[in-house]
């Protein structure tokens, strides 16, 4: 029950993204440095924490929880790269290739956004705490994912039914992903092996999605003011939780 709540507010925080980047993008930076901070901060202070203690708990290497964490951030890093060579080989898209491109990425936002539920789910089994701190992290980010999956299918142009067709699916796929994680129930070892996982997955979308964006978007210092915060409400939030 507690992460159909969860991931339902990543759904509607989904839809917002998309709403604001329908009618008003000019404060799109800020929610993407925001969304980056309490990604990392999730990451550093709650997701790699309780699958390291996890693994200890179960007499594992944390060296090999480590492992998988870099494993994550580089599968997403080399689809992604992928993508966009398979796309654009000699580096110059066409705007009909551009928009060819944002309806197969907006494609990899809804199984991103899936993943960000089961990570819900999965943090949930752990304890209702650890469940609402990744549950934080997840709806500031996926209020950006729900912006760009508008900004990827529209490329500038204005949103039709098809379009949001796309950000409905990218918003009810936290959801999919939480009843996922719960009709599955791993066991403890799964447990660590996919928060690990997850960790990895969350600093690659901050560093190298969120962050990058957001600073091409406005290279003034409030973008890393932003993140900042959202790194500091992270730390606070999971000592005031945690207790």
């Amino acid at each position: 029950m507690v992460t159909l709540l969860f991931t339902s507010l990543a759904m509607v925080s989904t839809l917002a993204g998309g709403y604001i980047a329908i009618v008003a993008r000019h404060r799109v930076h800020l929610l993407m440095g925001l969304g980056a901070g309490v990604l990392l901060g999730a990451v550093f202070f709650d997701l790699l924490p309780e699958s390291l203690m996890i693994a200890a708990q179960q007499g594992w290497s944390f060296r090999f929880i480590l492992a998988i964490v870099v494993t994550g951030f580089l599968i997403f890093y080399l689809v992604e790269r992928l993508l966009i060579l398979h796309a654009c080989p000699e580096g110059e898209c066409t705007n009909e290739v551009h928009q060819h491109v944002g309806r197969i990425s907006s494609v990899g936002l809804i199984v991103h956004s899936t993943l960000d539920g089961a990570a819900i789910g999965a943090a949930s089994l752990v304890n209702w705490r650890t469940g609402l701190l990744v549950a934080l992290a997840v709806i500031a980010h996926d209020m950006s994912d729900g912006l760009n999956t508008i900004l990827l299918v529209t490329h500038g142009e204005p949103a039709s039914r098809r379009d949001l067709v796309f950000l409905i699916l990218d918003a009810l796929a936290p959801v999919l992903g939480g009843v996922l994680a719960l009709a599955i129930l791993p066991p403890p070892l799964a447990l660590a092996v996919f928060l690990a996982f997850a960790s990895g997955f969350f600093l690659f979308t901050a560093t190298s999605d969120l962050l990058p964006e957001a600073h091409r978007r406005s290279p003034s210092l409030t973008v890393s003011a932003a993140a900042i915060f959202g790194i500091a409400f992270m730390a606070i939030a999971v000592q005031l939780i945690g207790r």
